[in-house]
């Protein structure tokens, strides 16, 4: 009989990738609540969410075995308590939850893994005096203690900045933060936590360096890592502008680091039973290491590099693990050397008057082996009305693409690039764009790779 597995918003792109995965192992992968009202969704109703997940569940017709999540909150928290539901393989809600409350998280990290903890501060946006009380150095990043993506996060230079930011996300904050609060409810929260409510801010200390990721799992009492993913930053906005696998930007000795500190958090917080993705980032100046945070999934914007380059999906792994079994990942095994999923973006404001047509991403799908277009836009959307965007710029297209090595994956994007076009009707004019981009992050190999 198959193993049948849940993973909540999964659309039919995603399902398409798992297809050999369901042909070799003899799997089922069902969808859970739609893309569009659990992940697409501008406002959360957390307890409709899950009492409509209750209801698809009660309905299925056949065994579940797994649930595996893919996506962040909601279905990040949605997952383990569905899981608990049926007497399924996954990570405890509390556990979850020391990674998903970002002052939680921090806490936890002090606690286990200080030399890589920055420095934090709890702040209240509804406190009239939450500027002049803060005691973190300038500058910093003021962030809600939950979000979805880079949204409501602010870099903050001085008081007056301070001020501003803490103005903004006071009109935002309870949009997540109030569905949140809904989770935190359903475990015994300690007295330090209950105060950090899901209305609360936290400032961090501001982190430069080279980011990356790693991508892992947590099954018989052991972790272990599947991949290493470099990230590169947009100057400008701040957000994340790629992902490169595998990464060559980090150190071997620096990743080891990392993979080290990773699993003395997560063996801290007693997760287990699950998968999480872990991003870090090296100051080599000074070589310091610091969390940036934990998400507990794998994450979907990782599988088409991890098929091009290893051959298989991240969800593979996920599947083990639902099963209790340490995972065996393939290594280099796919067409490519290098992939990368990355995005064309605009800091333009208007409205979209055209996007690239379907003919037209087909063509470069055709011409450039291992590419994939996602529009992240419709033609007549304002920019500034798109649910789930950054605070800083707009997500025009996700591209993954691929290619034998660095310097072919930059001609990959650059073709992209040129081929894609969209138009923004400003204000008082009217643009074309294939997105704000000047250079394609990734560089050669380290010495030594």
């Amino acid at each position: 009989m198959s193993f049948t597995v849940l993973v909540p918003g999964m659309t039919e792109k995603q399902h398409r990738l798992l297809q050999q995965v369901e042909q070799t192992r003899d799997v089922q992968f069902r969808p859970l609540l739609d893309y569009e009202r659990l992940v697409a969704v501008e406002e959360i109703d957390f307890g409709r969410l899950l009492d409509a997940a209750r209801e698809e569940i009660a309905a299925f017709d056949g065994r579940i075995d797994a649930i595996i999540p893919h996506w962040d909150f909601p279905t990040s928290v949605l997952a383990p308590i569905l899981a608990a539901d049926l007497n399924l393989r996954a990570p405890t809600l509390e556990s979850v939850l020391k990674c998903e409350h970002k002052y939680w998280s921090r806490a936890q990290q002090r606690d286990s893994v200080p030399a890589c903890a920055p420095e934090f501060e709890l702040i209240d946006p509804f406190d009239a005096e939450a500027a002049e009380k803060a005691q973190i150095s300038y500058p910093f990043w003021l962030k809600p203690v939950k979000s979805h993506s880079s949204q409501m996060g602010f870099r903050v230079g001085d008081r007056d900045e301070l001020r501003a930011a803490l103005e903004a996300v006071k009109e935002s904050i309870s949009d997540i933060g109030d569905a949140f609060a809904v989770v935190l409810d359903q475990v015994r929260l300690p007295d330090s936590i209950h105060e950090a409510s899901a209305r609360k801010c936290i400032a961090e200390e501001l982190l430069t360096g080279i980011e990356f990721a790693i991508e892992g799992w947590a099954v018989q009492g052991e972790i272990g890592v599947h991949g290493v993913i470099d990230m590169t930053i947009e100057a400008d906005s701040h957000a994340i502008d790629s992902f490169i696998y595998p990464a060559t930007r980090i150190p071997r000795d620096v990743q080891e680091r990392a993979i080290a500190a990773a699993k003395k958090f997560l063996l801290h917080i007693e997760y287990m039973d699950g998968c999480f993705n872990a991003e870090f980032i090296w100051d080599e100046e000074r070589d310091l290491l610091r969390v940036v945070e934990f998400n507990t999934r794998i994450s979907q914007s990782h599988t088409e590099m991890f098929i091009n380059v290893d051959g298989a999906p991240n969800h593979l792994v996920a599947l083990d693990v639902a099963q209790g079994r340490v995972p065996e990942f393939p290594y280099r095994q796919g067409k490519f050397g290098v992939a990368a999923h990355c995005y064309l973006t605009t800091t333009a404001k208007g409205v979209v008057t055209k996007v690239p047509t379907s003919g037209e991403i087909y063509a470069v799908a055709e011409t450039l082996p291992g590419t994939s277009v996602d529009l992240e836009v419709e033609q007549g959307q304002e920019l500034s009305a798109i649910a789930h965007q950054d605070a800083y710029r707009s997500r025009l297209a996700k591209l993954n693409i691929a290619a034998d090595g660095p310097e072919q994956l930059k001609r990959v994007y650059e073709a992209c690039r040129s081929q894609l076009l969209f138009e923004i009707k400003r204000p008082d004019a009217e643009e074309k764009t294939d997105g704000d981009h000047h250079e394609f992050p990734v560089r050669d190999r380290i010495d030594g790779e």
